[in-house]
């Protein structure tokens, strides 16, 4: 009667360990479940460019103004991004990426860190990628931010070259969301 005791109490123990058997294992094996991993820079590249082609799936986006694209695809990516869960460092680091990698434009990420990251901001232009991006597509963004109730308000301002030459008073163009990107979205 012992004998069959110490086998209940073998077989009891092992189906309480088993579970934690497998938990330390898949630890040590590096393993966890994709559900869990936070949102990194390099995974969010598949967000930020779906994104910008579900934006330019609408039929009318071709025929759209400079700054009508750049609200859609803004709009679209800050959604994505903000339902992603990244935190604001990981969504500023990503949307760098992204400019770097021409899957968006300097304009677009700035316009959605001011949205999606308002803290981040100013490091998204600043980026060495946004500046050159910027610069060689002749363009330029201005970002003010203020701290109100601790909440920051990021205001982005951008604009394309000056048109038609003559004394230089031409106000500037309308920012192309597509200057310089060579995305799908931009029908490149």
């Amino acid at each position: 009667m012992s004998s069959r005791f110490v086998g209940a109490v073998v077989a009891g123990l092992a189906l309480a360990v088993a579970p934690f058997v497998s938990t330390a294992a898949a630890v040590q094996g590096g393993a966890t479940p994709a559900s869990t991993a936070p949102p990194s820079a390099a995974s969010l590249q598949a967000v930020i460019a779906a994104a910008a082609r579900s934006a330019a799936a609408d039929p009318s986006f071709a025929a759209k103004t400079p700054d009508a694209k750049l609200e859609a695809v803004q709009a679209s990516v800050a959604a994505a991004l903000a339902a992603s869960g990244a935190s604001p460092e990981v969504i500023a680091a990503a949307l760098i990426q992204a400019v770097a990698s021409n899957v968006i434009s300097a304009g677009v990420a700035l316009k959605v860190a001011a949205a999606v990251a308002p803290g981040m901001a100013a490091t998204v232009a600043n980026a060495p990628a946004v500046v050159a991006q910027l610069k060689a597509t002749g363009q330029t963004a201005t970002v003010t931010s203020s701290t109100a109730g601790g909440s920051v308000s990021v205001l982005v301002s951008l604009s394309g070259t000056p048109g038609g030459g003559g004394d230089g008073a031409a106000p500037p163009a309308a920012y192309d969301p597509c200057a310089g990107v060579t995305a799908d979205y931009c029908g490149t």
